[in-house]
């Protein structure tokens, strides 16, 4: 930890004195001030209106002041030790941290900012913004703890639910809690059973179309684009019934509604990371995107109903969307759950495919093991068991989410007093007691990054490492855990598979075609704010 930085509570506090003396004060300077009113037939009764607003401050004041000193004698007698405080100038509404942390967004480096701060105060600290104090932590067992083991206690709420909530409605599966995420969870968990998850045509097309667009000729290309393109082609195919065939025949509601699925990412996190004050300020730009994204849906969803109807068929067996009209659920709640499962098929599959490329781009010896590994499997079209026994281009596909993680950070807000297990104490040992109602931020990327756990090459781009016996467990978490583990998990690895497989079946090297350094645009998930450039070279 920083030497110069100042913990929570950490000198002796003067509250019990101030906590008595105040109403005392307050009392008297209001039994004063009656007396001379009595005696001054000048005064008006906005001197009591003052008073009476004075006397109330000061108990407010007192309870607030006992209330905290009731708390860390709980902790204390709880073997609690306080967190850090991340040394700001403003300690108060916390603008200094909030203007920082605007700029690291807007060069593409918050991540990596809040990576610096950790530097400063440990793997869990108290950071501010805009009067909101909030833990961020990227140790392991706080992690754990948020998403299992104290699973209740840390319901969706705070940050990430403002900012999932213009995009995917207030009934999705990643904003709800209780017996309203069961019922949605239940509801998608059949969609993603190995049968499914293992029908390789669904995906064949699409990335058949993906690897038909990319330039033969040494041309430098954005390759991020044409995944966003195949990712969504593919999504509400499976969702759908019906392909946006982006790659092949992209219409310019297609195209639309990929900007507006964009933007109504961007601008949701950006208001939620500026706390409760601003995010409720109006944004007729945001809610405008977001009525044309669930009209889109609402389109295909109407189509699909009346195909139904008439008897006829789309263009695949199995389609998510069938599974739940037969519900009968209201409109709205259908298209909550479509829109979550495009946010997961689409975005975060092609962000770790993007990720896969980018690395290997710059590792041509990681590239020709992963085609040595391929040609030994000597099919054309492999299987689903073929490409899960793979265990190069697995470790290539760990390594790529462990250094860029779609969902890089998330957070939940705590319904009680509970208690992380790490981070109190000078030397970070101890638990933390944590109020009701404090929001916590735990960062994926900075824990995957982590030398203490990964070694000196932490940041580097290392499948071999994954052949040792590392066991990541809790410290590598790119889908989540617990509970709320992501259901998606088998749908993405497989599609990330079978675009590899595809990929060097026809292309025999990589380059990247772009520098500096390794930028993030923080979304609902993480993208490479200004694409992934490479060229290929055929066999």
């Amino acid at each position: 930890m920083g030497g110069n930085l100042e913990t929570a509570y950490s000198k002796r506090s003067p509250l019990p004195l101030i906590a008595l003396g105040l109403p005392l004060s307050a009392v008297g300077y209001l039994e004063a001030t009656r007396y001379f009113i009595h005696n001054d037939r000048t005064a008006t009764r906005l001197s009591y209106l003052l008073l009476a607003g004075l006397v109330i401050f000061v108990f407010k004041l007192q309870q607030h002041i006992f209330a905290r000193l009731a708390f860390d004698r709980r902790a204390r007698q709880l073997g609690c030790g306080p967190i850090p405080v991340y040394p700001a100038k403003d300690t108060i509404i916390g603008i200094d941290s909030l203007l920082s942390g605007l700029r690291a967004m807007k060069s593409h480096k918050l991540l990596d900012w809040y990576t610096e701060r950790s530097k400063v105060c440990g793997k869990t600290y108290y950071g501010q913004t805009l009067g909101e104090w909030l833990i961020m932590t990227s140790h392991h067992e706080n992690i754990k703890a948020m998403l299992s083991t104290k699973f209740d206690d840390w319901p969706i709420d705070g940050p990430r639910l403002y900012a999932a909530l213009p995009t995917l409605g207030p009934d999705s599966v990643f904003t709800t809690n209780g017996d309203k995420w069961h019922g949605a969870r239940s509801l998608i968990r059949p969609s993603f059973v190995r049968d499914q998850v293992a029908d390789l045509q669904c995906f064949d097309r699409h990335i058949g179309n993906f690897v038909n667009a990319i330039p033969t000729d040494g041309e430098a290309f954005d390759i991020q684009a044409l995944l966003q393109d195949m990712t969504m082609d593919s999504s509400t195919d499976f969702l759908l019934g019906y392909s946006t065939n982006s790659l092949v025949e992209p219409s310019e509601d297609a195209r639309q509604m990929l900007h507006d699925f964009e933007f109504v990412s961007r601008e949701s996190a950006k208001k939620a990371r500026l706390g409760p004050l601003l995010y409720c300020l109006p944004h007729p730009a945001l809610y405008a995107a977001v009525k044309r994204t669930r009209d889109f849906i609402r389109f295909y969803m109407n189509k699909v109903i009346k195909e139904n109807e008439k008897g006829a068929s789309g263009e695949r067996g199995y389609v998510f969307l069938n599974e739940l009209l037969k519900l009968n659920a209201p409109a709205d709640y259908t298209i909550d759950q479509m829109l979550s499962i495009l946010v997961a098929g689409r975005d975060t599959t092609a962000a770790a495919i993007t990720a896969a490329f980018y690395f290997l781009a710059r590792n041509p010896e990681a590239v020709k093991k992963l085609r040595n590994e391929i040609e030994s499997v000597g099919e054309e079209n492999p299987t689903w068991e073929q490409l899960k026994s793979m265990k190069y281009m697995n470790n290539v596909t760990r390594e790529a989410l462990r250094l860029f993680p779609p969902v890089a950070t998330n957070s939940r807000r705590a319904n009680k007093e509970t208690i992380l297990p790490r981070g109190g104490g000078p030397d970070g040992s101890l638990p933390v007691l944590v109020p009701k109602g404090t929001s916590a931020r735990f960062l994926t990327y900075t824990m995957q990054r982590d030398k203490d756990i990964y070694g000196p090459d932490a940041d580097e781009f290392r499948p071999e490492r994954w052949e040792s016996d590392l066991r990541a467990g809790w410290t590598y978490v790119p889908f989540s855990g617990g509970p709320r583990i992501c259901l998606g998990q088998q749908f993405a690895l497989t599609q990330i598979s079978l675009t590899l497989y595809r990929f060097f079946q026809k292309f025999e090297t990589i380059q990247a075609k772009d520098s500096g350094p390794l930028l993030a645009q923080t979304n609902l998930t993480i993208s490479f704010p200004h694409g992934c450039k490479i060229s290929v070279k055929r066999k």
